[in-house]
């Protein structure tokens, strides 16, 4: 029997720009912890203010830190929605966020304006905060406040600087899987190897951290060993896996599946359908979805027998094989029954659904280990 004693599930905030913000619990000891370091160290910068003045200004330094993070992620959501992607949600963790996007980018360019924002307003967030130091305070009496925009300062460009490391999880592996799909008409080659750089960058972190805490500053180094430990838990539980690296197969199609998948927009023309996506994805078919919800296929042998001179006014819904049940499987089916699934409904792969029926992943006979 599994008994479950705390509920881990991040927790709504608010809403900015129609998008759910959630933070997760992990973000509660971060507060009075962050406070905490904040108050500490003010006084040894600047002493002689009352102590109910220094934890006003940890805790100050602590929210703004919440909102800096906050909009590193909506920067991601807002350029994800100008390339076309909706945004499920923010969810803000211990060390960082993360902006949920419905579905994979159609375009590399796409890929790395969504990914590079993140970085870039944080660099401009940083600035801002210098520059409010720099303007608003200097030569005044507000040293410690001056103090904490300066901190705040270098915090945001070291979360920009750090984003952008070339490895995923993080932004600069995101740009570099582009900058790879650009180059190699491949998604999942360009991911495989992002991934792979990902693993090397927590590498460098862990050992690098183990020197630090042994010979140099502790706190580096327990900061530098989670962090590395942090990137490859997250690769290994979902980039990974889902990319070819390495199969586990623990049993259910969510294990092996691709979790990043072109949705089709039924609205989309078929010419733009043809070079934007057909022209930066190698697949032989694309679910057609709205709001994730699966509408049908475009067959890529089907698409064939359509007159190049009628693509500007065809739309996918037009041309897509209409939604049926050989299309899709349950996220928890097993791989044996997948592999049965597959191998009979005539396409070899299917589209992935959760319990409610929305679209996480595709699926085909050789992520299973299977000769199609």
């Amino acid at each position: 029997m599994k008994i479950k004693l705390i509920d881990t599930k991040p927790f709504h905030i608010c809403r900015i720009f129609g998008i759910p913000v959630r933070a997760h619990y992990s973000w509660l000891p971060v507060f009075p912890l962050y406070a905490w370091v904040i108050a500490s160290y003010l006084p040894r910068e600047v002493p002689g203010l009352p102590l109910y003045q220094y934890w006003t200004l940890g805790f100050i330094t602590t929210i703004l830190l919440f909102i800096s993070v906050l909009g590193h992620e909506l920067a991601h959501a807002l350029m994800a929605r100008v390339e076309g992607l909706g945004t499920g949600n923010i969810t803000l963790y211990i060390f960082g966020g993360l902006a949920s996007l419905e579905g994979q980018p159609a375009r590399p360019s796409s890929e790395f304006k969504i990914a590079v924002v993140g970085p870039a307003a944080s660099f401009i967030i940083g600035t801002i905060f210098f520059l409010a130091d720099h303007y608003l305070l200097f030569g005044t009496s507000y040293l410690a406040t001056g103090q904490v925009l300066r901190h705040l300062g270098l915090v945001n460009w070291f979360l920009a600087g750090f984003n952008i490391l070339p490895g995923l999880p993080l932004d600069g592996g995101r740009v570099l899987r582009a900058i790879l799909w650009k180059l190699n008409k491949n998604f999942r080659a360009a991911t495989a190897s992002a991934v792979r750089a990902g693993f090397m960058i927590a590498l460098a972190l862990v050992v690098s951290g183990i020197y630090f805490f042994l010979y140099r500053e502790w706190i580096t180094g327990v900061w530098s060993i989670i962090v590395g430990l942090i990137i490859a838990f997250m690769l290994g539980t979902a980039d990974g896996r889902a990319y070819g690296v390495w199969k586990v197969k623990r049993g259910t199609i969510e294990d092996v599946m691709n979790r990043d998948v072109v949705l089709v927009p039924p609205e989309m023309m078929v010419k733009d359908f043809i070079d934007d996506v057909l022209a930066n994805n190698h697949h032989t078919s694309f679910p057609v979805a709205r709001d994730k919800r699966l509408h049908g296929l475009l067959m890529l042998e089907e698409l064939k027998a359509v007159p190049r001179d009628e693509w500007p006014r065809l739309k996918a819904s037009d041309c897509m094989r209409p939604v049926d049940a050989s299309m899709f499987i349950s996220s928890t089916t097993t791989l044996a029954q997948a592999q049965s699934i597959l191998a009979g409904n005539g396409l070899g792969r299917a589209v992935v659904l959760d319990s409610k029926g929305f679209i996480v992943g595709l699926v085909s006979l050789s992520d299973i280990g299977a000769k199609r």
